[in-house]
């Protein structure tokens, strides 16, 4: 047995191949982000009409880690995911690590008797947490999409003196969050029996905070057609961008506490149950908007449609404030003597978005307004024993969340609105990276859901999500940060 190890030990190391396979990953992801599709514009990482009313359709949980716990965010339970919603996870990463992940999303509209589909992709989360090994201070920074302005409406009409006319809303762009933040960790140990006359050292508690300085940013623009059959008279187009921008901060706190581990006399781990909560808080932020809108006369030459005349032009700057948000949740997990884990944890979100109904009025359609929203979201994860000369065994997850989102429509111009809602199941697995030393992972997930209201003759919409991320890790003989001892 010794002799074995030994020999192991001996084996020439590979300093060029030891991420060969993580950045390989990471290359493959990147250039498909790069080159997904002609329907794959910058920002368009959905496609929806509700995209139309207030800032886009919310891109959810993007970190490939979480992404088949669908909306679980405020515990992270895992410590080598990087947790772009939970500013204080960044503590409790034992390495510094990096995460990059992709997605494709394909929607289903059905209003009545007609069905439309559509797919789209792009990219989902990239970050960094920046660490000491095993250190307690950790630096963390990100980008993700946050919502997403595409969509595309068209509905053909009939006028007793203007004849066939064809309406079409299109929409392009949305908005990106991008954070820095900083976060450090406290943990308290005890002793615990260990067979009748030993004990062992553990950490019992601990307590993570962070922060995290993130910035919006982003252009929607949004286009609407008027085209009318008869060649005497002429088109319209109405193109409306808003550029928006807002500095805000998050900050967040997740701990754990041991309720019960249990140890053999030999001081083997016989398993133990773990009590995991945390809350993150978002205060009100200032959302800035560039706001032009420009009515045109147009023709179509040659298919395309071009402006030939000018009727109006409006250009503004625009200010409005951003609810304050808060998320909270809590679970329970068993671990077991072979690295078996299962767990099980709930989160609930609110904001307050009918307060923006007097600052942020301008960024609503007709038949919309803001409404506050919720969610409620729980989550499983489980992970066999793990196997030999792996690191980090497999994990699944699964996950539900049902919600209300921030918009309230009035498809009907009664004055009663009906709010937007929607439901997701999710399903996902991690990996050990294939032929790495480290404990980088390979991250797989799908959701399965609907976005819809409660009036009948509005449409609703059936998405399915694929996300694929990885996180590189370092191998524990060339950790990051660490003055190498020999060259």
């Amino acid at each position: 047995m010794h002799s074995s190890h030994t020999t192991s030990n001996l084996r020439k190391p590979d300093p060029t191949g030891r991420f060969r396979n993580g950045w390989r990953s990471l290359l493959a992801l990147l250039l498909i982000a790069s080159f997904w599709g002609v329907d794959v514009h910058g920002q368009e990482t959905d496609f929806s009409p509700f995209a139309r009313f207030g800032l886009g359709t919310d891109q959810g949980v993007l970190t490939p880690s979480l992404s088949g716990m669908v909306g679980v965010t405020t515990v992270t339970g895992n410590l080598s995911a990087v947790n772009a919603d939970q500013p204080a996870s960044a503590a409790g990463l034992t390495n510094p690590a990096f995460q990059a992940s992709i997605h494709a999303q394909g929607v289903r509209l059905t209003e009545g008797d007609r069905v439309s589909n559509a797919w789209t992709g792009g990219p989902g989360n990239f970050g960094l947490v920046i660490k000491q090994p095993r250190a307690r201070t950790a630096f963390s920074f990100g980008l993700t999409p946050l919502a997403s302005k595409a969509f595309a409406v068209q509905r053909t009409l009939e006028d007793a003196t203007l004849g066939a006319i064809q309406e079409s809303y299109v929409g392009t762009g949305g908005m990106a969050r991008a954070y820095a933040g900083l976060a450090h960790g406290w943990r308290g140990k005890a002793w615990v029996a260990a067979g009748a006359v030993d004990s062992v050292l553990v950490s019992m508690r601990g307590l993570d905070v962070g922060a995290h300085v993130d910035h919006w940013f982003g252009d929607g623009i949004q286009t609407s057609r008027l085209d009318i059959e008869d060649l005497t008279f002429r088109d319209v187009q109405t193109v409306v961008s808003s550029r928006h921008r807002a500095l805000g901060t998050v900050l967040g706190v997740e701990g754990f506490h041991v309720l019960r581990a249990a140890y053999g006399p030999s001081k083997q781990f016989e398993g133990s149950w773990v009590l995991r909560a945390g809350a993150t808080y978002s205060p009100a932020r200032a959302l800035h908007t560039d706001y032009s809108r420009v009515v045109e006369s147009t023709l179509i030459l040659n298919g395309i449609h071009t402006p030939i005349d000018t009727a109006a032009f409006e250009q503004l700057e625009l200010a409005g404030t951003v609810p304050a948000k808060w998320t909270a949740g809590g679970g329970l997990q068993w671990d077991g003597p072979q690295g078996q884990r299962v767990a099980l944890f709930v989160d609930h979100h609110a904001q307050h978005w009918a307060e923006a109904n007097t600052s942020l009025d301008h960024l609503m359609d007709g038949a919309g307004s803001w409404g506050d929203a919720r969610r409620t979201s729980v989550g499983m994860t489980w992970q066999r024993a793990r196997a030999a000369k792996r690191l980090t065994p497999p994990v699944w997850r699964a996950g539900f969340t049902s919600a209300t989102l921030p918009v309230t429509l009035d498809l009907d111009n009664d004055g009663t609105g009906v709010p937007l809602q929607e439901w997701r199941g999710s399903l996902g697995m991690t990996l050990p990276l294939q032929g790495s030393r480290s404990a980088s992972q390979f991250h797989l997930g799908m959701d399965f859901g609907q976005r819809f209201t409660e009036d009948p003759n509005t449409h609703e919409e059936t998405t399915l999500r694929l996300q694929v991320g990885v996180t590189l890790t370092p191998y524990v003989k060339n950790l990051w940060l660490t003055p190498r001892l020999y060259d």
